[in-house]
């Protein structure tokens, strides 16, 4: 090869190196070079303008269906007669759509704390802290069973639907079944009793359609709880001023303490399950955790591969999720909005972000504890990831 041509060479890759670090730094903004070569991470956090497709629900977008979903958030004549318990109680709309209280406490206490409603519609993949439902217009279903919770049962849920909004129901999903007969649809009943199993496997479907369908208005609501866009997101799309250098120093400190190695992307999550090593709140029994989650779900009947969700090339273009992943820990929360949810964990154990901060950085290895003033400069980003809220008339109690 001749000299030329080494020369030649030789200054094409001065050429290429020279456009590399040009298109780098013209994808880093001025405002943002505080992030050094974590800049283009950074831009991969900010949230979309609209929530993920979801899964096997041809309704979710439905504004009809979500008005039904919202009058059946807050009814209390859907759970145990005389309990008093709607789905407003453990997810306050005064409270970022959470509660207060570390462990929920409706019917009997249970020993999870309530996650918030806020986020719901932005996981891809599965929901509650052990992810037993890969979708979420089956989470309310779930609930609305549990003895400890809601205390009621599909036949009671169907009929209590029929009385009180059959006319609403039917503009969206079409005829009701007729439920007159007693006999052969008794007042309540869930699968493991024997006015449920006792009836025929056609009659079961036809109650099961109507129950999954006031699951999918539940989701069409709680999609309209998504929050928009935060101060984060503004300073990362050019607005210099959203963010103080208080939060701008605590996006640097959350890298370097490797808080990103879970709490990543958009909402913050890596949405996969892992085992910090808490032990739990004392007193109580170990909890299954992701485990006990996946043996459920592959028992669930509504999950977003089953006869009763919808199927796709209709509204619902997302892919079905799978039940992978190690069988162990609980989900990672996101971190949007997270200043509003507390408390924190999946047993409520921290009252305050400043504890939960502690709490990981005493288990995760090989990260020392962020001092008090990287502790207070993580805190202020994480304020920054508060978005606005979602909009009237979906944001408050019903007529208020």
């Amino acid at each position: 090869m001749s000299l030329d041509a080494k020369a030649w060479i030789f200054f094409c890759g001065l050429a290429a190196v020279d456009v590399t670090i040009s298109t780098a730094a013209a994808a880093c903004p001025e405002h943002l070079q505080f992030l050094e070569s974590r800049c283009e991470q950074w831009q991969s956090h900010v949230l979309p303008q609209s929530i993920p497709a979801a899964r096997g629900n041809a309704f979710a977008d439905n504004e009809a269906a979500a008005a039904l979903g919202m009058k059946v958030f807050y009814d209390n004549r859907f759970s145990q007669s005389a309990s008093g318990v709607a789905c407003a109680n453990c997810h306050d709309p005064e409270h970022a759509f959470a509660e207060r209280k570390a462990t929920s406490h409706t019917i009997r206490e249970v020993s999870r704390n309530a996650p918030d409603l806020i986020n719901a519609a932005w996981y891809t993949s599965s929901h509650f802290w052990d992810g037993k439902v890969d979708n979420l217009w089956s989470a309310p279903l779930f609930t609305l069973e549990q003895e400890d919770e809601m205390g009621s049962s599909r036949l009671s849920a169907v009929r209590t639907l029929a009385s009180i909004y059959r006319i609403r129901y039917e503009k969206i999903f079409g005829s009701m079944p007729d439920l007159s007969d007693t006999k052969r649809f008794p007042l309540s009943g869930k699968p493991g009793t024997p006015q449920f199993d006792a009836m025929s496997e056609q009659d079961k479907d036809l109650v099961n359609q109507v129950y999954v369908n006031l699951g999918k208005a539940l989701e069409a609501y709680m999609r309209k709880l998504a929050a928009g866009r935060s101060p984060f997101d503004d300073f990362m799309n050019g607005s210099a001023k959203s963010l103080g250098i208080d939060a701008q120093r605590g996006m640097v400190a959350f890298t370097r303490h490797g808080c990103d190695s879970c709490h990543s992307g958009p909402t913050f999550t890596d949405e996969g399950f892992h085992d910090l090593g808490y032990p739990g709140k004392s007193g109580r029994p170990q909890d299954p955790a992701r485990a006990g989650g996946m043996a459920f779900a592959s028992k669930w009947q509504f999950s977003s591969t089953s006869k009763f969700a919808d199927p796709p090339g209709r509204e619902s273009t997302a892919k079905a999720a799978t039940v992978t992943g190690k069988p162990e820990g609980f989900r990672t929360p996101s971190l949007r909005n997270v200043v509003l949810t507390f408390p924190y964990g999946h047993d409520g154990a921290f009252d305050t972000l400043d504890q939960a901060i502690d709490a990981h950085a005493r288990i995760l290895p090989g990260n020392a504890a962020p001092d008090a003033q990287d502790k207070h400069d993580i805190i202020e980003f994480l304020r920054s990831l508060s978005g606005r809220s979602p909009q009237a008339p979906w944001n408050y109690w019903p007529g208020g």
